[in-house]
């Protein structure tokens, strides 16, 4: 009964780890398999080899004039700037604001937030940053000492080489 026993146990082994093989069935390998790259091999390169010209003076080849090209940078597209939240926090003596561009993924791009109230009129920049698949506005608390009780309204301008955007006004009532 104990050689049935053992025999059982062997056996049973020997298929557990038979099927360890088919989960892993590159278990010896030493590295991991390479994706083409897509350039030629050296035995895929093809050689040119020169041709012999009849007369010299098809062989001087002539120097190009530099010529001087400005390179000029694309205009910005035009994107959309939503305000998410502009509310004053008196607990907190801010005016935050936060706001995004919902079509674009940005980098090296800024946030220009504008307060006005009657003739008070100020500006404060942030830098903007992508997210998953928009481009937001670092966090905007403007303290509230540094704007006009009363009504008001905001605005966020998005600025970046390659777009351009201006949100609508959002009103808000700094305490």
């Amino acid at each position: 009964m104990t050689k049935f026993f053992a025999f059982l146990t062997l056996s049973a082994s020997a298929v557990l780890l038979t099927g360890c093989s088919l989960f892993y069935p590159n278990w010896g390998a030493t590295s991991l398999p390479e994706e083409p790259s897509g350039e030629p091999t050296s035995s895929e390169t093809a050689t040119e080899t020169p041709s012999e010209t009849e007369d010299p003076a098809e062989t001087q080849t002539a120097e190009p004039e530099p010529t001087e090209t400005e390179t000029q940078k694309p205009e910005p597209k035009k994107t959309d700037v939503e305000i998410i939240m502009a509310v004053a926090e008196p607990d907190f003596g801010v005016l935050t604001v936060v706001a995004r561009m919902p079509s674009v993924i940005d980098t090296g791009g800024t946030c220009t937030v504008r307060y006005q109230s009657g003739n008070f009129d100020k500006k404060f920049n942030v830098k903007a940053e992508p997210s998953a698949d928009y481009t937001q506005c670092h966090p905007i608390e403007i303290p509230l000492k540094d704007l006009v009780a009363g009504e008001g309204i905001v605005t966020v301008s998005y600025s970046s080489d390659n777009y351009v955007g201006t949100s609508a006004a959002s009103s808000v009532v700094i305490p």
